[in-house]
């Protein structure tokens, strides 16, 4: 975390502390070269600063030194994490390499192997019930309307005719 704040809080200017740290944790050639590119861009942000610091080539040199540490931080903390993700990912050391202790004649006794691990099941497919036969289609029966109430037809004509009624009655009063 130092190391990535590093070239942030000194403004640019140790950005190459930062690659030297990466080059010497990776062991890649291509981040010494980058090391030696973040230096040489740095000497050369300084050696193009004037004395007027009013003046573009001022902040020409001043923009390639910030744009020098922000390129760097990132491509900094993007390998360091691939680093790490590759090394956790690589054969872990056996549990037991800290904690055996050592003879005197550099004898470290015989670790049992560990317990085989039982191999994964086999996934079943879940059983399903046996098909039931379906049942045939029996084809609908004709609908037939239900067959009037004897008292039925006397009561549609007295609400008939009280209808009509009423709309002799309203007919006569909109005439007024």
């Amino acid at each position: 975390m130092l190391f990535a704040l590093l070239p942030l809080f000194s403004i640019g200017f140790l950005t190459w502390a930062t690659m030297i740290r990466l080059a010497v944790v990776t062991r890649r050639a291509l981040d010494w070269v980058l090391c030696a590119v973040s230096a040489a861009i740095m000497l050369t942000g300084l050696l193009l600063m004037p004395e007027d610091t009013e003046s573009t080539r001022a902040d020409v040199a001043m923009s390639l030194v910030l744009l020098n540490a922000a390129a760097f931080t990132a491509y900094f903390l993007v390998a360091d994490i691939r680093h790490d993700r590759l090394r956790v990912g690589a054969a872990p050391y056996p549990p037991y390499a800290t904690t055996v202790p050592r003879h005197r004649s550099g004898y470290v006794p015989p670790v049992p192997a560990p317990a085989p691990t039982p191999a994964p099941r086999p996934r079943l497919a879940p059983q399903r019930p046996p098909r039931q036969p379906e049942p045939p289609v029996v084809p609908p029966a004709p609908h037939e309307p239900p067959a009037p109430h004897p008292g039925a037809r006397p009561r549609i004509d007295r609400v008939r005719a009280e209808l009509d009624e009423l709309s002799h009655l309203l007919r006569k009063d909109e005439e007024k």
